[in-house]
């Protein structure tokens, strides 16, 4: 009965957090769920007087980001959705994520960046599990669907997509594989870094197969999150003093055989979209190649702007220019000094997370590094979940860790002032 008193309220930051995660799986108004948790969370913000300093280096980097799109459109006469979309967005998850690191706070008082993680972790294989009831159940379809955004995600739509691939909740195609494979590299993670007991490693290498193989279903990018996530484990496993190595090893043992029996199920389940999603497999034990049809195509859309007023300003047009290669897309729409700075802003944010401990970093660092990969691939960033961590620390630093050095300091003034008075006493 207690552990149920103390899992009810962790349903608030679940929630928010799988709708921050995916807010086009909850329609609020006509719009996503950020539209909802943005307004709130800096609504949370003002009232607690705008704190961290920090956050306002991010708000202002944001700030330039944005100028450079608007200074790409205006140089070329150009108006399009994402010059204002994007923005919006991003300033929505930013002060969503101060309102669920604020939720995870007031619930566990003093949590770890593992319960953050956890948190991630969970509202991605929440997905995963969703999305195998909505291509299994009708009901269940019938229920999701009718939360969703009907804007993007039409009928025709996923009728459309569901005939070449399984179609997630709240999202699809490549953003799908994008964040089922971020849910793994959070696995992976927590599986080298966090001391779990039985039944929770269970729990999380099961949530791990089921992500992995619902991911390859809806988007095989999601291979590109295992394999950074299996190199984040071998890294940590090599050089991280902290690492819990038996478990790591647990965890390879155990996968394998989770992973042959999810790999009956789906083909059971799924036995129709097997040749797509296992393409990659396929073509390397026929012929040693690790390529699919779509990454073949890759090579070719890779361009770079040849003129010089596109090299510097772009198109001020984010449409589609026969390249789905984030790098060529962001060069075509602000050109090379605004491509560049959108890269790093991320890598910014990653570092103002960091840490003393580098094994803490380093998921971080992976989340980064992660999105980079991806772009080879189509148009993407994590921001909305790197706010998230950027500001779980925020909150550790301002909130525990100087509290904690300003009451040692006072402990050891008080010490001090003891020796001097009993010196003057001799």
């Amino acid at each position: 009965m207690q552990k149920i008193k103390e899992t009810i309220p962790m349903l608030l930051p679940m929630i928010v957090t799988f709708y921050h995660i995916y807010p086009q799986a909850l329609n609020v108004a006509g719009s996503s769920f950020i539209l909802l948790s943005g307004p709130l969370g800096l609504a949370l913000y003002a009232y607690h007087r705008f704190p961290f300093k920090e956050a306002i280096l991010l708000l202002a980097g944001l700030a330039i980001m944005f100028l450079t799109f608007y200074m790409s459109g205006w140089i070329n006469n150009t108006t399009t959705h994402m010059m204002f979309g994007y923005p919006r967005s991003q300033v929505a998850w930013f002060f969503s994520s101060y309102l669920i690191v604020f939720l995870i706070f007031a619930i566990h008082k003093r949590p770890t960046i593992n319960t953050v993680l956890l948190y991630i972790s969970a509202a991605v294989g929440l997905q995963a599990l969703i999305a195998l009831g909505m291509n299994t159940n009708e009901a269940i379809h019938d229920f999701f669907f009718s939360l969703q955004m009907q804007v993007e995600y039409t009928e025709a739509i996923m009728e459309e997509g569901g005939s070449q691939r399984v179609m997630g909740y709240g999202i699809g195609f490549f953003g799908a594989g994008a964040l089922s494979g971020l849910g793994l590299v959070t696995i992976s993670y927590l599986l080298i870094r966090m001391d779990l007991k039985p039944i929770g490693f269970f729990l999380l290498v099961t949530t791990y197969v089921l992500i992995f193989y619902i991911g390859v279903f809806m988007a095989r990018t999601t291979i590109v999150g295992m394999a950074v996530g299996l190199g984040l484990i071998g890294i940590l496993y090599l050089w991280d003093n902290k690492a819990n190595i038996k478990q790591a090893k647990t965890f390879f043992l155990s996968s394998i055989f989770l992973m042959i029996g999810g790999y009956f199920f789906v083909m059971a389940t799924f036995p129709h979209f097997a040749d797509w999603a296992f393409e990659l497999f396929i073509n390397f034990v026929e012929r040693g190649e690790l390529t699919t049809t779509s990454s073949q195509g890759l090579s070719g859309m890779f361009r770079i702007p040849k003129d010089v007023h596109t090299i510097l300003y772009g198109t001020g047009s984010m449409d589609f220019q026969g390249t789905d290669v984030g790098y060529s897309r962001m060069m075509y729409w602000v050109g090379i000094p605004g491509a560049l700075y959108f890269y790093l802003y991320q890598f910014y944010i990653a570092k103002l997370s960091f840490t003393k401990d580098w094994g803490i970093n380093s998921i971080s660092i992976a989340i980064f590094l992660y999105a980079f990969i991806l772009n080879f691939k189509g148009w993407i960033d994590l921001n909305l979940v790197l706010f998230i961590i950027f500001f779980y620390f925020m909150f550790y630093k301002y909130y525990v860790y100087l509290p904690k050095q300003e009451a040692l300091q006072k402990t050891i003034g008080d010490i001090k002032r003891e020796k001097r008075a009993l010196n003057k006493m001799r």
